[in-house]
């Protein structure tokens, strides 16, 4: 498992990455990451909207406790990595997501790199960006228990 925080291109202000290893393949973790409804494992998602498929283009909005309505769109979509970006007043929050195999596939890499760009985007550094390397880490943590006890499920 590894943090990151430095190696910032010159267009971002901010940025940080994080790295699991989840013990089920990366096409089951792909397809349970991409149904948003899973993503009401973190105890801060009231709900999740997504307007038609999980597909390049489409959007959504999370509704959180903390931060109420966040509006965001599949800005890339390629093989088991996607982009979403949350925009902001002046910035917006760019979320990488890939997944990768590992161990003959018995094994999932996911990485999440998350960034913030744009004029105003030093603003939201120390609250934002802060709050996100924060809580990323434990969020990826869950995420994973959650995969390996659904594939388990499935198995039995």
């Amino acid at each position: 498992m590894a943090s990151r925080g430095d190696q910032i291109p010159i267009s971002e202000k901010w940025a940080f990455e994080h790295t699991v290893q989840c013990g089920v393949s990366a096409e089951f973790a792909w397809k349970f990451w991409t149904d948003v409804e899973n993503w009401k494992l973190d105890s801060d998602v009231v709900s999740v909207e997504l307007e038609g498929p999980f597909v390049g283009g489409a959007r959504g909005a999370t509704l959180t406790k903390s931060s109420g309505r966040l509006e965001w769109h599949v800005a890339e979509l390629g093989p088991r990595r996607a982009v979403l970006e949350f925009p902001a007043p002046g910035a917006v929050a760019r979320f990488v997501y890939s997944f990768e195999d590992v161990d003959d596939g018995r094994r999932t890499r996911i990485t999440q790199r998350v960034s913030l760009s744009g004029e105003k985007a030093s603003m939201y550094v120390d609250t934002i960006g802060r709050a996100l390397e924060m809580g990323i880490p434990e969020g990826m943590r869950k995420l994973c228990g959650a995969m390996e006890a659904a594939a388990r499920t499935i198995e039995t």
